[in-house]
């Protein structure tokens, strides 16, 4: 019903719209040829057809008026991407910025990747974000001169040419025949082979990213040059009294035989760090607890309970309040005051009583205690004023401080003259 209509309205109306259409097309013309741009022919609209299955989008598509451009509605960026690189590279683009920017220098100092596989999504992000930087500069005026760079020195890069050469070693055990054990040098040589071949696969695929630099001037840290700069800075360092010999702990790798970053460690899916409680015995005590020296202990909690033999001090907050509290059989526990009754629940005692309380750097003033392992560092450790990160939110307020095991503890060692002691036979 509404189909017949609406035939019946443009029938009757069929004059004026001939008109309108004829008067659409005269300014359509005039658009034309005011803004150069070329459109579709207008026709007139077949109106007041009555056929039997007649299309309405080809009965009315004519009379829609639509831009002509030769610009793809797709980017199809496969294709056009390398010929814009390939023209930018063409026409110098990145040099001739460079020569016409009219602003100072601006240099981006850009840490290097690993020469030791493929680049994958991080690759991207850092080299792209960079990019971004650099172009941002060039915008701005800056003479910009991106000098790109690749660490072809380290366990990563060796460890990738060993995996080769057991997989290798492999193969040849399964024909019957044995690989002879590369030498120290020889393993070096290898690896400088691996490098440079992936810093070419690197290369062209970061150019490929459309990031813009002086590809073809790349340093690699393996080149004589860079080695020899690098050893003219380290003596300048020493010269100036820069450079010094210390110990401190690291992170480190038994299967490897060597020392790791943080960022190369890797905990198991599930993994859980057991937690032990530990009451260590008071042998010496400052004025504020002098009174209550009988049956004195100190509790700490540590999710390390493996470095309790290279235990050295316990750490307090300065300005932490602590308690000593009487929990159970009458023992007598320094613990920060806040945690008095959570720690007694924890302990299985239904109160605790608290006898005293004095702040963190009172605490710390002579009081000393038995070790909880008596090996090569002595019987005694000393109660020392920590960090900001001894807090009264868990555990109970003292931390226990081993400074051959982590950089927190290091620094707390460090400031009271402590030794980085391990007991470990690496």
């Amino acid at each position: 019903m509404l189909r017949t209509t609406l035939m019946a309205s443009l029938a009757t109306h069929g004059v004026a719209w001939s008109r309108a259409a004829r008067f659409g097309a005269v300014r359509s013309s005039a658009w034309r040829a005011r803004s150069s741009v070329r459109r579709a022919a207008v026709a007139e609209p077949k109106i007041g057809t009555t056929e039997e299955g007649a299309d309405d989008s080809e009965r009315y598509r004519d009379t829609v008026l639509l831009p002509s451009t030769e610009f793809s509605q797709r980017a199809n960026a496969v294709k056009r991407e390398p010929e814009l690189q390939k023209w930018w590279e063409e026409q110098g683009i990145y040099e001739r910025l460079w020569e016409r920017a009219p602003g100072p220098k601006f240099t981006l100092h850009d840490g290097p990747p690993y020469a030791n596989g493929d680049l994958h999504i991080g690759h991207a992000l850092n080299k792209v974000l960079k990019d971004f930087i650099n172009r941002y500069r060039m915008l701005r005026g800056n003479k910009v001169r991106y000098v790109p760079g690749w660490d072809c020195h380290g366990l990563p890069i060796e460890l990738k040419v060993v995996q080769s050469l057991q997989a290798e070693a492999k193969k040849a055990a399964k024909k019957g025949e044995t690989r002879q054990a590369l030498s120290a040098l020889e393993l070096r040589a290898k690896a400088a082979e691996f490098a440079r071949e992936t810093v070419g696969k690197q290369r062209t695929a970061f150019k490929r990213y459309g990031v813009w630099g002086d590809w073809d001037a790349a340093y690699l840290t393996l080149q004589p040059e860079y080695e020899a700069a690098q050893l003219g800075v380290f003596a300048a360092m020493f010269e100036k009294g820069h450079i010094y010999r210390g110990r401190k702990p690291v992170w480190y790798s038994p299967s490897s035989r060597t020392a790791l970053a943080e960022a190369e460690l890797e905990y198991p899916d599930g993994h859980v760090s057991p937690s032990v409680y530990a009451a260590l015995e008071v042998v010496e005590v400052a004025p504020c607890v002098a009174e209550f020296a009988e049956k004195l202990k100190l509790a700490v909690w540590t999710t390390t309970p493996w470095t309790l033999p290279a235990n050295l001090a316990v750490a307090v907050g300065a300005d932490l309040e602590y308690a000593v509290a009487e929990i159970g059989d009458g023992t007598r526990l320094v613990v920060a005051r806040a945690l008095v009754e959570s720690l007694a629940e924890k302990f299985g005692s239904e109160e605790a009583r608290v006898l005293a309380t004095f702040r963190g750097e009172e605490l710390a003033r002579g009081t000393r205690y038995a070790r909880p392992v008596v090996n090569g560092a002595g019987p005694h450790g000393a109660v020392v004023v920590g960090g900001d990160y001894i807090t009264a939110e868990g555990g109970t307020g003292l931390v226990h401080t081993a400074p051959g095991h982590g950089l927190e503890d290091y620094a707390t060692g460090a400031k009271h003259g402590l030794e980085p002691f391990s007991p470990v036979d690496a």
